[in-house]
């Protein structure tokens, strides 16, 4: 497991399985518009659609047309969100006087999974770079497995404190949740995407 070191000195940027068939990718050059429309049509696959939308959009302007490169963008923001997390978990750790001893090891088990989720994207965001048509099935069933294990720490965090009570609680559930839902819908894209099997470009 992960220290709480790995927290800040990594980049931690952390369940729904979707499967679709594969869309083909458009011409790179296309306004923004046809961007968006293209993630809208891609989060449907997603169990919270919306929140697919809304964290995605604003990356329009730089996102191509194609499901490879949608999956990157969609990992990479999980991880943000799981990075600020992170930081949030253990500055809140140092703060003992409004946790219960049972609140600060929960806390401290769920910063050494929020290590075990950056460590598995970004060995994702690793493969993804190298993807190869020959080899596509295998990479993707191993960043598929990362992924799952990436979420399922997360409902660990969530474990943790099920015997716990209080505002603390709280606070980590609704911040857990997030970056459960974000992960979640990153792994239905990247399941979208292997059901392409690499037929179309491989460009992230």
């Amino acid at each position: 497991m992960a220290s709480s070191a790995t927290i800040f000195s990594v980049v931690v940027i952390a369940a729904c399985l979707g499967s679709a068939a594969a869309t083909k990718p458009l011409n790179p050059v296309h306004s923004n518009t046809h961007i968006v429309e293209f993630i809208k049509t891609s989060c449907n696959v997603t169990l919270y659609p919306q929140l697919c939308v809304s964290s995605l959009s604003s990356y329009a302007g730089s996102l191509k047309a194609t499901q490879s490169n949608l999956v990157n963008v969609a990992l990479q923001v999980s991880l943000v969100t799981a990075r600020n997390v992170s930081v949030w978990a253990a500055g809140m750790k140092s703060r003992r006087a409004l946790m219960s001893r049972r609140e600060r090891a929960a806390l401290g088990d769920c910063i050494e999974d929020f290590g075990d989720t950056a460590d598995q994207i970004r060995q994702s965001l690793a493969e993804l770079k190298k993807l190869r048509r020959n080899t596509f099935k295998f990479q993707m069933s191993n960043v598929e497995t990362w992924m799952s294990a990436a979420l399922t720490n997360e409902d660990s965090c969530l474990d943790g404190f099920q015997v716990a009570k209080g505002r603390v609680k709280a606070m980590v559930t609704g911040r857990v949740q997030k970056v459960c839902k974000m992960i979640s819908n990153a792994l239905a894209l990247l399941n979208k995407f292997a059901a392409t099997e690499g037929e179309y470009e491989i460009d992230v």
